[in-house]
């Protein structure tokens, strides 16, 4: 009888050390598995992968941003998780964790990327430390390239038109943001022949103010569509034939304009403007005695419509991104 009751000891006790083995046992595979996880989250095939999918999704909030952040700070994934929880009040943080971070749990682990020869991304992209990466999948390398550390910092443009008419000319456009610019034109034809009776003689400078429309954040800067206001001035003489010519003491003009800048080249465009307003001089008549002008009479000029038209040569000069 107490042999027998000695066994049923033996055997309770036997089980309940096997039963907390057991759970202990599960609590470290559970645990193994969050720390598999957590490894998982500090490898690049898995930011990799999380790239690909952000790029697939086009409900992450902040999107582009989430992707420079990735592209950024690649490598570095302890900052990566930082910066991510304070981008917008961890809106994408919260976005992620719902619907990419979970499939990390479910695939478990995950292909290695295509290896391909060491890369190291250009020094303005990381403004701590240059990382040099062994694995990286190919479409990651592209997006890279596409990025371009140089944007447009002013533009020299030529007015065709004027060129056709015999008057030089040089324009300074310098870009405010993505969206406005400021335009400063002169011009200077300064012909004259007394034997001929011929004089072709203007000074003039004016400044025009311009919004460019439509989504600039992908745009290069100083192309595209644009409404403008202007004003602009000078002096001139003006004679074609020995029997009379004007002499302006002054004129001065102002309107809106319309135009389109196209992009030929990486540093080259195309454009094309009207301008409509107002103009008015005051001016003096002459003609020619004997070598001498004769002054013969004077008076004011206004005019309403178009007051100038450009097909200009843009030439854009760039620089490096702060």
């Amino acid at each position: 009888m107490k042999v027998r009751v000695g066994l049923y000891i033996l055997l309770i006790l036997f089980l309940l050390i096997s039963g907390k083995e057991e759970a202990r046992a599960g609590r470290y595979a559970a645990k193994g598995d969050t720390c598999r996880v957590s490894d998982r989250m500090n490898q690049p095939e898995t930011w990799s992968k999380i790239y690909q999918w952000v790029m697939d999704d086009p409900q992450v909030p902040d999107k582009e941003d989430v992707l420079m952040l990735i592209r950024y700070h690649f490598g570095n994934f302890e900052k990566l998780g930082k910066l991510l929880r304070y981008l917008d009040g961890g809106r994408p943080y919260a976005y992620l964790s719902e619907h990419q971070f979970r499939k990390i749990e479910r695939t478990g682990k995950m292909k290695d990327s295509l290896p391909v020869a060491a890369l190291t991304l250009p020094a303005n992209t990381l403004p701590e430390e240059q990382l040099e990466i062994i694995a990286f999948d190919p479409w990651l390398e592209v997006e890279s390239k596409r990025e371009t550390p140089h944007r447009t910092v002013f533009a020299l443009k030529n007015n065709i038109l004027y060129d056709l008419a015999l008057a030089p000319n040089v324009e300074v456009e310098l870009p405010v943001g993505q969206r406005w610019s400021l335009n400063m034109e002169y011009k200077c034809p300064w012909w004259s022949n007394s034997k001929h009776g011929f004089c072709y003689q203007l000074l003039s400078g004016g400044v025009e103010a311009r919004c460019w429309l439509g989504k600039r954040k992908n745009r290069e800067r100083l192309t595209g569509h644009f409404l403008g206001i202007y004003a602009e001035g000078g002096v001139y003489d003006f004679q074609f034939d020995k029997d009379k010519g004007y002499r302006g003491n002054y004129y001065a003009a102002s309107g809106l304009t319309y135009g389109y800048s196209h992009q030929l080249a990486r540093h080259l465009a195309l454009e094309f403007s009207l301008g409509i307003g107002y103009l008015a001089t005051e001016y003096r008549k002459y003609t020619t005695y004997e070598g001498d002008l004769i002054w013969t009479s004077s008076g004011r000029y206004h005019f309403m419509g178009p007051t100038k038209a450009k097909i200009s040569l843009v030439w854009l000069i760039k620089g490096r991104r702060r």
